[in-house]
């Protein structure tokens, strides 16, 4: 039976343990595991070490495939854990197939070197992928998702023990160059909600529009987080990407918010309420309540591919430049700032985890904007001057 030991460092006080993995007749062979803040932290991670050497089931790092750590031991204890959601998981998992195991099918996290990562990247650079008839590349900031996911998961397995250093961190990482921001004008606003005006999911493109939130978060939002009277919004949940679940909470903790609402888009909402309470008389049985503000004619959540192709569609007809979704809430963003609203004001409407993220996502406004105050400071200061002359 393989034993162990608990010690506490005296300096950190932090605790460690060691835990002999050889098996009979092999020379002795120690992990050795740190960092615990408490004992029992230490002693619940020995055990199950313990449990895994003992029952046969103790893989050596230096035998653990790197493909297979990341599926079935990073992806399945952050998805246990509710630190990665299931929509995010499904397309870690299609990355890790796709895209880093044809490049590195058995290498294992004892072989692994700064140079295998390198030429993931690298392949992935060049790499021609063909879909629906098509062949395409992958995009900068898809190729930079993967090399994160490689990072983060070589974090975890030194955390856990398997391995001495990242040796990802040697690597540089891919760049993504700043999007340019597709974003309408006033006239072009209007012009666009005007042509959705009978349609039943107007109230989906007019609260993108007039508060700037996230397609998620208009299709998740329930009227409980709607309060008419004191005109605000509570942002708590969100509709998944492929329409078929509501996740709790926001993208970052900023994203639980409430945004405060105008009269005009209260009498929307109110007209909204109007045509759900028709639709439930209607549908009788066969209307599913999950009360939703913007729903399908029998309550289900509206699937985000539905407005997709609605609005490029409408886009077409009315003749307006090409945009998506979620450029909406960037214009809604560019909007507030050319009316001059505080940066860190628009920041808290739009969710963003911090003023900074504003700043950039918008500093080419930004700028335009110091040009308009420093003559509007030098009309105000000559304007003084001419009256002291006075």
């Amino acid at each position: 039976m393989a034993q162990g030991s608990i010690k506490q460092d005296p300096k950190t006080k932090l605790y460690r343990f060691v835990v002999d993995v050889a098996k009979k007749g092999e020379k002795r062979k120690q992990v050795k595991r740190g960092g615990f803040k408490k004992r029992s932290e230490a002693q619940a991670a020995m055990t199950k070490l313990l449990n895994e050497v003992n029952e046969g089931e103790y893989i050596s790092p230096d035998k653990t495939v790197f493909v297979d750590y990341m599926l079935n031991v990073w992806i399945a204890e952050k998805e246990r854990n509710n630190h990665m959601t299931r929509l995010t998981a499904d397309s870690y998992r299609s990355y890790i197939k796709n895209h880093i195991k044809p490049i590195l099918p058995t290498i294992t996290l004892g072989e692994l070197q700064a140079k295998d990562i390198k030429h993931v990247v690298k392949s992935m650079q060049t790499r021609e992928i063909k879909k629906q008839k098509k062949t395409i590349t992958l995009s900068d900031s898809t190729i930079q998702r993967i090399y994160n996911m490689i990072i983060s998961a070589l974090n975890y397995a030194k955390q856990d023990g398997l391995i001495k250093t990242n040796p990802a961190k040697k690597v540089d990482r891919p760049k993504v160059p700043k999007r340019k921001l597709n974003i309408w004008n006033i006239t072009q606003v209007k012009t666009f909600l005007e042509g959705f005006k009978n349609s039943r999911h107007y109230i989906v493109f007019f609260l993108a529009l007039h508060t700037g939130m996230r397609q998620g978060e208009i299709l998740g939002l329930p009227w409980s987080n709607v309060d008419m009277k004191k005109k605000r919004i509570m942002i708590t949940q969100t509709l998944e990407h492929d329409g078929k679940g509501i996740k709790e909470g926001a993208k970052s903790s900023a994203g639980i918010r409430s945004i405060s609402i105008s009269d005009e888009i209260v009498e929307e909402l109110m007209k909204q309420r109007k045509r759900i309470e028709h639709e439930k008389e209607l549908a009788g049985e066969l209307y599913i309540d999950n009360d939703l503000v913007c729903c399908t004619n029998i309550g289900k959540p509206v699937f985000p591919d539905t407005l997709t192709h609605l609005m490029r569609a409408k886009i077409k007809t009315l003749g307006l430049p090409k945009i998506r979704f979620h450029d909406l809430r960037h214009t809604a963003a560019s909007l507030l700032l050319a009316l001059g609203y505080h940066p860190k004001v628009v920041s808290e409407i739009l969710g963003h985890a911090s003023v900074t993220i504003t700043l950039d996502t918008y500093s080419h406004l930004l700028k335009n904007m110091q040009a308009e105050a420093t003559q509007g400071l030098s009309q105000l200061l000559t304007a003084e001057i001419k009256v002291e002359q006075k």
